[in-house]
């Protein structure tokens, strides 16, 4: 190892020559080693080896350390400008690569990760690092070492031993291994007055306590953090009572309606509350999609799903205001029949729907519109049989004109 940074020593001095950059002077260097105050067993801990001095070109060494109280995890690279650092197990090796960056102060060449064993509180840990600092055409004799004494652990008491509330009764009764509790409070209560103390006086309580919704439930919680970090969450859900003067919102209105993939005849209004949608044979459910205009009604889609083919199947799309008064949309998605013109039956309980109709709707597919088929009053096509008596009906009346014609002709 010594004649291979002998000669990287070598190669520097030479070029730092004939590149006029070496600048004849004492040297002078130092290192050092640091890492955190704290230890414990368990920690993963990193230091930092650093080199001081000026116009340094190359750095070697060993690491040395008690394998059974620490674990080497990592070795990594901190300086750059063209510096590399190269690790043999233990040992290392530093230099300018480029013979253009040397060290001019203090540096950190590389840091070390170790796992702390099990060690005992009070123990001491140590690590050194010792070899030579070199300016091309000089070493100096460098050492560094890190030491600390083994902490105790950490405290891991993360429970509450007092919890209480000035403006509420609490349930059940307060016990520290219990995290669940449950108040009432009447509207003129709008913020839960909470004060709460750990077991540990090396814990951290910090309590939220945000505005109280009224008519409705809301989570206040009180979360001790243990020594160690770990954290136990008490949580109080407080309903409180609605404004005795409050008048709940009857819009029961949607702004937003829509099928996935189709669209809705005719074009979505707030006020109309009918609406088809054409779908294939191959469709067998659609995704209906509503937002109401009122933040606090409530939107809730029925059906949609295993449509039957050649049928008008209804999806419901109900708005509930906050009164909760009900508004009704229909949306008729009718699926095509088979491809050899099957359809699918209905079941009684389909046949008896009380759905309304969507009688509003008048629109009729593309294949139906070029129809030219009469039809009578309920706009239903006339049976076979009365097609077949006006038939006759007119052929014998037709008849009985060309006699008329025929026998006066013959009189002239």
């Amino acid at each position: 190892m010594k004649k291979f940074i002998s000669l990287i020593t070598a190669l520097v001095i030479a070029t730092a020559l004939c590149l006029n950059v070496l600048t004849v002077s004492a040297l002078s260097g130092s290192a050092s080693l640091t890492g955190p105050s704290a230890v414990r067993a368990g920690d993963t801990i990193t230091l930092s080896y650093k080199i001081s001095g000026s116009g340094l070109y190359g750095a070697s060494g060993n690491v040395s350390y008690n394998s059974s109280q620490l674990s080497l995890v990592s070795k990594k690279q901190s300086i750059g400008g063209g510096w590399v650092v190269e690790f043999n197990g233990n040992e290392f090796v530093a230099y300018d690569n480029n013979i253009s960056s040397p060290v001019k102060g203090q540096t950190t060449l590389f840091t070390l990760t170790f796992k702390v064993n099990s060690v005992q509180e009070g123990d001491k840990i140590k690590v050194s690092c010792s070899g030579d600092v070199s300016d091309g055409s000089a070493d100096v004799r460098v050492s560094a070492s890190y030491s600390a004494t083994v902490a105790a652990p950490l405290a891991t008491n993360n429970k509450l031993s007092k919890l209480n509330v000035g403006n509420a009764n609490i349930t059940p009764a307060f016990s520290p291994d219990k995290t669940e509790y449950s108040a009432n409070v009447g509207f003129e209560v709008s913020k839960l007055q909470v004060s709460a103390e750990a077991e540990d006086k090396k814990a951290k309580v910090t309590v939220s306590s945000p505005e109280l919704k009224a008519n409705g439930t809301t989570k206040v919680t009180v979360t001790v953090t243990a020594e160690n970090g770990s954290k136990k969450v008490y949580t109080i859900s407080v309903h409180r009572e609605k404004d005795p003067n409050y008048v709940a919102n009857t819009n029961n209105t949607l702004k937003r309606l829509s099928v996935d993939g189709f669209l809705l005849s005719p074009a979505f209004t707030p006020e109309n509350t009918s609406y088809i949608v054409w779908l294939p044979f191959e469709t067998e459910s659609i995704t209906v999609n509503g937002a109401a205009e009122d933040s606090k009604a409530s939107v809730k889609v029925v059906g949609g799903n295993e449509l039957l083919a050649g049928q008008d199947n209804k999806v419901k799309v109900i708005c509930t205001a906050e009164n909760g008064e009900e508004k009704v949309y229909i949306i008729t998605a009718k699926r095509a029949a088979g491809h050899d013109g099957s359809v699918d039956e209905l079941s009684p309980e389909e046949e008896e729907s009380d759905v309304p109709s969507d009688d509003s709707v008048n629109e009729l597919p593309p294949e139906e519109e070029k129809s030219d088929a009469p039809s009578d009053d309920s706009g239903k096509k006339p049976p076979i049989p009365l097609l077949v008596i006006l038939s006759v009906i007119g052929g014998f009346a037709l008849g009985f004109v060309c006699h008329l014609i025929i026998v006066k002709f013959r009189k002239k």
